[in-house]
């Protein structure tokens, strides 16, 4: 376990918090239903102001002089992200002090904030108030659904953020990033507990999985499963599993439709588990894990997964849960996290709250109201009453 060697040395100091990569520590969180309110009596009062679109080709660099400027300053003191208009009211010049303000949207809407208008930016600023308003309303009431008798410390993935945080305390302690489900094959959202991690994990690769996209890689080619460390099992007439050497099977005679063999990965370099996973009560297959495929959290946009919640940090998180939450022994910490070979099942003593949610707006710890893509389109459904 390589990337357990840093918390192994953070293990010999005390705990007042961990961070992972942010710097989001001990800062109060947010009543997340009065922010709530107060941006949805904001935005009620946007949704009868006169709201300026773009062309969806603008280019906008800081210096420019474009016609589209006051329009675009307009906006954005609407939305409070530039405060003052300074004497260039009227101008053309894209100014130093509204670059900033664009900035300030940008990150509001987890855009790259480079001041630059391009086309994602232009994306975000043509959203009428009026649709903000309604993602504030559906948030505010998954929040509410969701945050009821939720004790402290708790984990909380937002979907649309493709984050994770764990609130203790009322501070964020620990902030990291996630990959969460394609549109296809969404994360479902959850009210639950985390009550263990697996260490080392086999992949029982689900049959959707196997039949579908591993099955056409067989049929072209039985020493797939070799390469990646993976294992093939037939059923049997008792109802077992029988390992069987993939180049006995006739691949051609197989389809989606008669698959009846299981596909394991074990524990290794390939596994696509990376090297733990967290379980939780759900009535799906998914869980958090690991990742091999770390250079996948430098992008904006990350919903790639069948549906599992893939996390930038997980030594981190099991650090935190080792020593807060299993009840083992120091000794006997330092021994589950040494050991890199055996697949290991580490049951909480105290599990831990665990809500998935689908928030495309919401406040952050700075009390700031952030917007995020409606990926799975859950608040186009709700606008026609359709919503989950």
């Amino acid at each position: 376990m390589a990337r357990l060697l840093l918390p192994i040395l953070l293990f010999l100091y005390a705990l007042p918090g961990i961070a992972g990569d942010s710097t989001e520590v001990w800062l109060l969180v947010p009543d997340q239903k009065q922010q709530l309110r107060q941006a949805i009596a904001q935005y009620e009062d946007l949704s009868n102001r006169t709201w300026h679109t773009f062309p969806g080709k603008l280019l906008l660099r800081p210096g420019d002089t474009s016609r589209y400027t006051p329009d675009l300053r307009a906006n954005l003191l609407l939305t409070g992200d530039l405060t003052s208009t300074g004497t260039t009211e009227n101008t053309t010049h894209y100014t130093r002090q509204l670059a900033a303000a664009v900035a300030q949207f940008q990150a509001r809407h987890a855009l790259k904030a480079d001041s630059i208008v391009g086309p994602l930016t232009v994306a975000a600023l043509n959203v009428s108030p009026l649709q903000r308003l309604r993602q504030l309303q559906n948030s505010l009431n998954r929040w509410e659904a969701f945050s009821r008798d939720l004790p402290q410390p708790y984990l909380i993935v937002n979907v649309p953020d493709y984050t994770l945080r764990l609130i203790d305390q009322n501070s964020v302690r620990l902030h990291m990033r996630t990959i969460v489900g394609k549109p296809e094959l969404p994360t479902i959202v959850n009210h639950t507990k985390l009550h263990t991690i697996v260490f080392n994990p086999y992949w029982y690769i689900p049959n959707s999985i196997a039949s579908k996209e591993i099955l056409p890689i067989l049929k072209r080619s039985p020493g797939y499963l070799a390469k990646r460390d993976m294992e093939l099992f037939k059923s049997t007439a008792l109802g077992g599993w029988q390992k069987i050497s993939p180049w006995s099977v006739d691949w051609s005679a197989v389809t989606a439709a008669n698959f009846d063999y299981r596909i394991v990965q074990v524990t290794g370099q390939h596994n696509e588990l990376g090297l733990m996973k967290f379980l939780f009560d759900t009535r799906v297959s998914q869980y958090l894990h690991d990742t091999k495929d770390r250079h996948l959290f430098a992008l904006g946009r990350r919903a790639f997964s069948h549906g599992c919640i893939r996390l930038q940090n997980p030594e981190d998180l099991a650090l935190y849960l080792l020593q807060e939450r299993s009840g083992l022994s120091d000794k006997r910490i330092e021994k589950v996290l040494a050991s890199d070979k055996d697949e290991q099942f580490i049951r909480l003593k105290n599990p831990v709250p665990l809500i998935i949610v689908y928030l495309t707006a919401w406040a952050d710890e700075f009390s700031v109201i952030q917007f995020r893509e409606d990926i799975y389109g859950y608040d186009k459904l709700e606008e026609v009453g359709l919503g989950q």
